[in-house]
C-alpha cells in the first residue's frame, strides 16, 4: 500500500513527532495536572491506604488487617486532613510497603513514588523498540501520556505490575522460564491488570512459566489466608462485597461493567472475552510478544474493576505488538488509542472499551507485516526464538 509504505518510510518524523507530542503533555503534567495534587499530595495520595493498612497488621495483627475502624484510626493518625477509605487491596501490598513504615509518612511516600517511577523506567527500558532518539520518543510519550503520570501522582502499583510483566517477558527471552513465573507472581498487588497473561502463556505453551506462577501464587495465597486467619479472611469479604455498592461506581468506569453493570450480561461478555483471549494466544503462540499482549488486553476487558490511570498496561501491549511486528490495522489502533488515553477522562470508557476489543481481535489473525515493522519510532529489536516448556 503507497500510504504505509510512504508514512513507514518517514522514520525519523514518527520519532520528531513522539518527542515533541510527549514532550507537550509531560510539561502540561507538570505544569497543570501535578500542582492540583500537590497541595493534597499526602492526605490524598493511594499510598495512605496501605501504609496505614501496614501500620494495622504491625500494630494490631494481621487478622485485623481489613478491621475498617482499625484502618480508618491508622490513617486519621497520620495526620490532620487524612482522607480515611477502606484499603481492599490484597495482603501482599501491605507486605510490600511494611518495611517504609519505619520512615516518617511523608519520607515514605517520597520512597514509593520513586520505586514506581523507577518501575516506569525499567518497563520502558526492556519492552519500548528502537534506540537513540526513538527510544526517547517512546520515553516521552510513556511519562507523558496522562493515565500513567496520574498514576504515580496518586501512589497506584499498577506500574510494578507493569514491570513484572516486562520482567516476565525479558526472562522467557533469556531462557529462564521458571524466574519468569516468579515475576509474574508480582501480578497479586493488583490482579485485575494481567490476570489473563499467565492463562495465555499457558495455552501457548509457556508451561514452566504459568507452573512456576502458580505455584508462587499459590504459596502466596496460603500465607495470606494463615496470617489473615479466619476473621481476617471473613472481614476481607466483607470489604470486598462493599465494591458491589453504588459508592464504588467510580471503579467501574473504565471497565466493562460501567456500561454492562454486574449482572448476567456482564458475567457472558467476561466468557466471551476470557474464549477470545485463549484463541488469540494459541494462535499467536508463535510470538511471545503477541501472546502477552493478548493476555494483558483481555485481562483489561475482563475485569469488572479498573481506574482509567490503570490503562499503562496498554502502553505494555502496543510495546509488544509493535515488537512482534504492528500490521497497518495494529499501527492506527495503537495511535487512535494512545489519544484516546490522553482524552480519557473526556471520552470515558466506551471509546477506549471499543479500541481494546478491536487490539485483541486483530490479534485473533496474523498479518503480513512487511512494510508496517517500523511504522512507529525506531527498528524493532529483532529476537531469537523462545523455547516453550
Amino acid at each position: 500500500m503507497p500510504v504505509i509504505s510512504y508514512v513507514s518510510a518517514r522514520r525519523r518524523l514518527w520519532t520528531a513527532a513522539g518527542l515533541l507530542v510527549g514532550a507537550m503533555l509531560a510539561v502540561w503534567d507538570l505544569a497543570v495536572a501535578a500542582p492540583r495534587f500537590v497541595s493534597q499530595f499526602a492526605v490524598s495520595n493511594d499510598f495512605r491506604l496501605a501504609y496505614a493498612a501496614a501500620l494495622v497488621g504491625l500494630r494490631e495483627g494481621y487478622g485485623r488487617l481489613y478491621d475498617l475502624s482499625a484502618q480508618r484510626s491508622a490513617i486519621l493518625g497520620l495526620g490532620q486532613g487524612f482522607n480515611p477509605q477502606p484499603f481492599i487491596s490484597p495482603p501482599p501490598l501491605a507486605w510490600l510497603v511494611t518495611p517504609l513504615t519505619v520512615l516518617p509518612f511523608t519520607a515514605a511516600l517520597v520512597t514509593w513514588s520513586v520505586l514506581l517511577i523507577a518501575a516506569l523506567l525499567w518497563t520502558w527500558y526492556l519492552l519500548a523498540p528502537g534506540d537513540g532518539w526513538a527510544k526517547a520518543a517512546h520515553l516521552m510519550l510513556w511519562v507523558g501520556v496522562f493515565p500513567v503520570a496520574f498514576g504515580v501522582m496518586v501512589g497506584q502499583p499498577g506500574a510494578l505490575v507493569a514491570a513484572a510483566v516486562a520482567t516476565a517477558w525479558w526472562l522467557i527471552r533469556a531462557e529462564r522460564p521458571v524466574l519468569a513465573g516468579l515475576a509474574l507472581s508480582l501480578l497479586v498487588l493488583k490482579p485485575q491488570l494481567a490476570l489473563l497473561v499467565p492463562v495465555a502463556l499457558l495455552v501457548a505453551g509457556y508451561r514452566k512459566t504459568f507452573v512456576s506462577w502458580l505455584v508462587a501464587s499459590v504459596v502466596i495465597g496460603v500465607v495470606a489466608v494463615a496470617v489473615l486467619g479466619v476473621d481476617g479472611v471473613a472481614r476481607y469479604r466483607d470489604v470486598l462485597a462493599q465494591t458491589q455498592t453504588a459508592a464504588w461506581d467510580i471503579t467501574r468506569r473504565y471497565s466493562i461493567s460501567g456500561p454492562l453493570g454486574l449482572g448476567l450480561a456482564l458475567r457472558a461478555a467476561e466468557l466471551a472475552v476470557l474464549a477470545v483471549t485463549v484463541v488469540a494466544a494459541w494462535r499467536q503462540r508463535n510470538s511471545l510478544e503477541r501472546v502477552i499482549a493478548a493476555g494483558i488486553v483481555g485481562s483489561l476487558l475482563f475485569t469488572p474493576y479498573l481506574g482509567f490511570q490503570d490503562f499503562l498496561m496498554l502502553f505494555v501491549a502496543g510495546w509488544l505488538v509493535i515488537r512482534a511486528g504492528a500490521s497497518a490495522v495494529q499501527v492506527g489502533l495503537l495511535v487512535a488509542g494512545y489519544a484516546l488515553l490522553e482524552l480519557a477522562l473526556v471520552v470515558l470508557a466506551i471509546p477506549i472499551l471499543l479500541a481494546e476489543l478491536l487490539l485483541l481481535g486483530s490479534l485473533l489473525w496474523t498479518f503480513r507485516t512487511s512494510g508496517v515493522r517500523d511504522a512507529l519510532p525506531g527498528p524493532v529489536m529483532r529476537t531469537p526464538g523462545v523455547r516453550r516448556a
